[in-house]
Protein backbone atom coordinates (compact mmCIF):
# COMPACT_ATOMS: atom_id res chain seq x y z
CA UNK A 1 0.00 0.00 0.00
CA UNK A 2 1.68 3.16 -1.39
CA UNK A 3 1.17 6.37 0.26
CA UNK A 4 -0.26 9.01 -1.75
CA UNK A 5 2.20 12.27 -0.27
CA UNK A 6 0.16 15.02 -2.48
CA UNK A 7 -3.05 13.84 -0.61
CA UNK A 8 -1.83 13.84 2.79
CA UNK A 9 -3.52 16.22 5.39
CA UNK A 10 -1.99 19.39 5.87
CA UNK A 11 -0.49 19.82 9.72
CA UNK A 12 -2.53 21.84 11.76
CA UNK A 13 -1.25 25.26 12.79
CA UNK A 14 -0.82 24.26 16.53
CA UNK A 15 1.86 20.78 15.27
CA UNK A 16 3.58 22.69 13.10
CA UNK A 17 5.27 25.37 15.08
CA UNK A 18 5.87 22.56 18.49
CA UNK A 19 9.39 22.03 16.96
CA UNK A 20 10.11 25.86 16.42
CA UNK A 21 8.70 26.15 20.46
CA UNK A 22 10.85 23.34 21.58
CA UNK A 23 13.84 25.05 19.93
CA UNK A 24 13.50 28.08 21.02
CA UNK A 25 13.04 27.15 24.89
CA UNK A 26 16.19 24.96 24.75
CA UNK A 27 17.79 27.99 23.80
CA UNK A 28 16.49 30.62 26.34
CA UNK A 29 17.15 28.04 29.45
CA UNK A 30 21.03 27.36 27.73
CA UNK A 31 21.06 31.40 28.27
CA UNK A 32 19.81 31.62 31.06
CA UNK A 33 22.17 28.51 32.49
CA UNK A 34 24.66 29.84 31.03
CA UNK A 35 24.22 33.37 33.08
CA UNK A 36 23.77 32.00 36.14
CA UNK A 37 26.98 29.80 35.89
CA UNK A 38 28.58 33.05 34.76
CA UNK A 39 27.49 34.73 37.67
CA UNK A 40 28.25 31.95 40.02
CA UNK A 41 32.35 31.85 38.72
CA UNK A 42 32.82 35.83 39.04
CA UNK A 43 31.61 35.62 42.81
CA UNK A 44 33.83 32.54 43.41
CA UNK A 45 37.03 34.22 42.03
CA UNK A 46 35.62 37.60 44.01
CA UNK A 47 35.76 35.44 47.14
CA UNK A 48 39.18 33.69 46.74
CA UNK A 49 40.34 36.93 45.79
CA UNK A 50 39.32 38.21 49.10
CA UNK A 51 40.07 35.42 50.94
CA UNK A 52 43.95 35.61 49.59
CA UNK A 53 44.40 39.30 50.11
CA UNK A 54 43.44 38.76 54.06
CA UNK A 55 46.40 35.84 54.56
CA UNK A 56 49.05 36.99 55.99
CA UNK A 57 52.51 35.41 54.81
CA UNK A 58 56.07 35.22 56.06
CA UNK A 59 58.46 33.92 53.34
CA UNK A 60 61.37 32.69 54.67
CA UNK A 61 64.61 31.43 52.41
CA UNK A 62 65.85 27.84 53.14
CA UNK A 63 68.65 27.74 50.92
CA UNK A 64 71.74 29.36 50.12
CA UNK A 65 70.70 30.95 47.13
CA UNK A 66 70.58 35.06 47.53
CA UNK A 67 66.81 36.52 46.55
CA UNK A 68 65.23 33.39 46.56
CA UNK A 69 62.33 34.84 49.40
CA UNK A 70 61.86 37.81 47.33
CA UNK A 71 61.06 35.84 43.78
CA UNK A 72 58.12 33.83 45.52
CA UNK A 73 57.00 36.45 47.89
CA UNK A 74 56.66 38.68 44.59
CA UNK A 75 55.21 35.47 43.15
CA UNK A 76 52.48 35.48 45.97
CA UNK A 77 51.93 38.73 45.83
CA UNK A 78 50.65 38.29 42.14
CA UNK A 79 48.81 36.24 43.16
CA UNK A 80 47.01 38.53 45.85
CA UNK A 81 48.61 36.62 48.89
CA UNK A 82 49.39 39.19 52.04
CA UNK A 83 53.28 38.56 52.31
CA UNK A 84 54.17 40.58 55.41
CA UNK A 85 57.62 39.48 56.24
CA UNK A 86 60.87 38.42 54.10
CA UNK A 87 63.26 36.97 55.96
CA UNK A 88 66.00 34.10 56.00
CA UNK A 89 65.28 30.68 57.21
CA UNK A 90 67.77 29.86 60.46
CA UNK A 91 69.06 26.78 58.39
CA UNK A 92 70.10 27.39 54.60
CA UNK A 93 69.79 23.58 54.10
CA UNK A 94 65.85 22.67 53.85
CA UNK A 95 65.85 19.93 51.01
CA UNK A 96 62.13 20.77 49.89
CA UNK A 97 59.57 23.16 50.35
CA UNK A 98 57.10 23.88 53.58
CA UNK A 99 54.04 25.58 54.17
CA UNK A 100 53.41 26.29 57.68
CA UNK A 101 49.62 26.91 58.95
CA UNK A 102 50.03 29.26 61.55
CA UNK A 103 46.14 29.41 62.38
CA UNK A 104 43.66 27.16 63.07
CA UNK A 105 41.37 27.08 60.42
CA UNK A 106 41.49 23.79 59.37
CA UNK A 107 44.38 24.66 57.08
CA UNK A 108 42.35 26.05 54.45
CA UNK A 109 44.70 29.41 54.22
CA UNK A 110 48.01 27.02 54.28
CA UNK A 111 46.30 24.64 51.14
CA UNK A 112 45.57 27.97 49.10
CA UNK A 113 49.26 28.87 49.31
CA UNK A 114 50.60 25.31 49.34
CA UNK A 115 48.47 25.10 45.49
CA UNK A 116 50.02 28.52 44.49
CA UNK A 117 53.43 27.07 44.93
CA UNK A 118 52.71 23.69 43.84
CA UNK A 119 53.81 22.65 47.77
CA UNK A 120 53.15 19.34 48.72
CA UNK A 121 54.41 19.81 52.60
CA UNK A 122 51.90 21.60 54.83
CA UNK A 123 52.51 21.52 58.43
CA UNK A 124 50.47 22.66 61.20
CA UNK A 125 51.92 24.91 63.72
CA UNK A 126 49.13 27.18 65.39
CA UNK A 127 50.95 29.55 67.35
CA UNK A 128 47.59 31.72 68.54
CA UNK A 129 49.30 34.98 69.20
CA UNK A 130 51.01 35.29 65.79
CA UNK A 131 49.73 38.15 63.71
CA UNK A 132 50.26 35.20 60.57
CA UNK A 133 48.50 32.57 58.68
CA UNK A 134 51.12 30.89 57.28
CA UNK A 135 54.63 30.60 57.19
CA UNK A 136 56.51 29.46 53.67
CA UNK A 137 59.85 28.08 53.94
CA UNK A 138 61.50 28.21 50.63
CA UNK A 139 63.77 24.56 49.80
CA UNK A 140 65.81 23.23 47.35
CA UNK A 141 63.50 22.05 45.36
CA UNK A 142 62.20 25.30 44.37
CA UNK A 143 65.67 25.66 42.27
CA UNK A 144 65.24 22.88 40.26
CA UNK A 145 64.80 24.23 36.65
CA UNK A 146 61.43 23.99 35.83
CA UNK A 147 60.17 21.67 32.59
CA UNK A 148 59.79 23.59 29.37
CA UNK A 149 57.02 22.57 26.90
CA UNK A 150 56.25 23.84 23.62
CA UNK A 151 57.41 27.41 23.40
CA UNK A 152 59.37 27.64 26.32
CA UNK A 153 56.24 27.47 28.25
CA UNK A 154 57.00 26.24 31.81
CA UNK A 155 54.39 23.34 33.29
Amino acid sequence: MATDLKNRPAKTGRNRYLPLAVIFLIVVMAVIGGSVYMRWRQNRQADLKQRKAQIRIEVLNGTKKSGLAQEVAQQLRDSGFDVVDIANAENDSFPETVVVDRADDGQGNAILVAKELKCKNIIPQIEPTSLLEVTVIIGKDHLKEKKKGFLGISF
